[in-house]
C-alpha cells in the first residue's frame, strides 16, 4: 500500500471521520501492516460507523481491516463475531482491543445481496440465513461477551427506550416523537409474547449479506440481546426504503410479508409492527445524528405509511 495513506484517501477519511481519527489511523496502519503481514490494502469507500480497508495478508489471505470509533460498539461487534458459531457469518481473525482494530476474513467475491435483482432470490437468501443464525441450538441465553469481562451487550429494549426518551425532549419533532412513543408501546406489546433472550445480529439487512464462493454470508454484526424476531425488520425496511414508486412499495411489502410470514412462521400483523418499530427508530436515530428539520415532511410521510401497514 505504500509508506502511508495517500493524499486522496486522506482527504476522504478526514471528510467523513475528522482529522483526529485520521491521525490515529495513520499512526497505527504501518505497524499493523507489519504485525499482520499485509501486502495489499485499499480503502473501502462505503463509509459507515467504522473505517474499513480490504486487502491481502500473507498470514490470513484475503482480509478486511476495520478501525472502530466507538469503544462500546467495537467491543459488541467483536463479542458477537466470537459468539456466533454459524458458518454463515464472517470469521474474526485477530483483534487489538487497545487500538480498536480488528482483522477478519474478506468474503469473496463479496457482492451485496442488494445487487440481486430477483426479490424471490433475496428473500430466500435472507430467510435461510436467518434460520441458520437463529437456530435453537445457537440461541444464546448467556452470551460469551468478550475478553473484557465487564462488557455486556445492550438489549433491543434499551435501543427502543433510549431513543424514545431522546425524542420526548425534541420540541421541533413532536409529531415524530408521538410515532416513537407508539413504536415503544408496540415493542412492549410484542415483547410479552416474543420474550426470549438471544444474541441478535442487530443490523441484518441486505447490505450486510455478501456473496461468498459457495453461499451468501453475513458481515458486521452489532450484537444486541432480544428475541430473534427483532432481527427481521431491518431487512424489510431496506426493501421498503429502496423503492420509490408508491404502488411498487406496497406490492413489494406485501410480497415480503407473505414470504417471511410463511418461511419464518411470523404473523403478518407482527411483521407490520416490527417494521413500524424499526422504521421509526431509524428515523429518530437520524434526527439524533443531526438531520435537518427540512426533512420533516418526508419523514412524516414515511412514518404515516408505515403506520397504515399496521391496519
Amino acid at each position: 500500500m505504500g509508506d502511508s495513506i495517500d493524499t486522496v484517501n486522506k482527504e476522504k477519511i478526514v471528510k467523513h471521520f475528522g482529522n483526529a481519527f485520521f491521525t490515529r489511523v495513520e499512526a497505527l496502519i504501518e505497524p499493523l501492516i507489519v504485525k499482520w503481514d499485509i501486502v495489499e490494502l485499499r480503502l473501502i469507500e462505503h463509509f459507515s460507523a467504522n473505517l474499513v480497508f480490504k486487502g491481502k495478508s500473507n498470514s490470513f489471505g484475503s482480509i478486511i481491516l476495520k478501525f472502530g470509533r466507538n469503544p462500546s460498539e467495537f467491543r459488541s461487534e467483536v463479542a458477537a463475531l466470537k459468539s456466533f458459531k454459524s458458518k454463515a457469518i464472517c470469521q474474526l481473525l485477530e483483534v487489538d482491543f487497545n487500538n480498536m482494530v480488528l482483522i477478519e476474513e474478506a468474503i469473496e467475491p463479496g457482492l451485496m445481496l442488494k445487487s440481486e435483482k430477483d426479490i424471490d432470490v433475496r428473500l430466500d437468501v435472507f430467510c435461510n440465513l436467518f434460520k441458520e443464525l437463529h437456530s435453537k441450538d445457537k440461541s444464546l441465553e448467556k452470551a460469551n461477551y468478550s475478553d473484557d469481562h465487564e462488557f455486556k451487550y445492550k438489549s433491543y429494549k434499551e435501543w427502543v427506550f433510549k431513543i424514545c426518551d431522546y425524542m420526548d425532549k425534541q420540541a421541533s419533532w413532536k409529531e415524530v416523537a408521538l410515532h416513537m412513543k407508539r413504536a415503544k408501546e408496540l415493542y412492549i406489546e410484542l415483547s410479552k409474547v416474543y420474550s426470549s433472550k438471544s444474541l441478535l445480529h442487530g443490523d441484518f439487512h441486505y447490505y450486510n449479506i455478501l456473496k461468498g464462493k459457495n453461499d451468501y454470508m453475513i458481515i458486521d454484526p452489532k450484537g444486541v440481546i432480544g428475541d430473534p424476531i427483532f432481527d427481521i425488520p431491518r431487512y424489510v425496511l431496506n426493501e421498503f426504503c429502496d423503492q420509490e414508486d408508491d404502488l411498487l412499495i406496497d406490492s413489494t411489502i406485501e410480497k415480503v410479508f407473505n414470504v417471511i410470514s410463511k418461511e419464518l412462521d411470523v404473523p403478518k400483523q407482527v411483521l407490520s409492527k416490527l417494521l413500524y418499530i424499526e422504521g421509526t427508530m431509524a428515523v429518530c436515530w437520524n434526527i439524533e445524528d443531526g438531520m435537518g428539520i427540512d426533512k420533516k415532511e418526508d419523514i412524516l410521510k414515511m412514518l404515516n405509511r408505515l403506520y397504515r401497514y399496521l391496519n
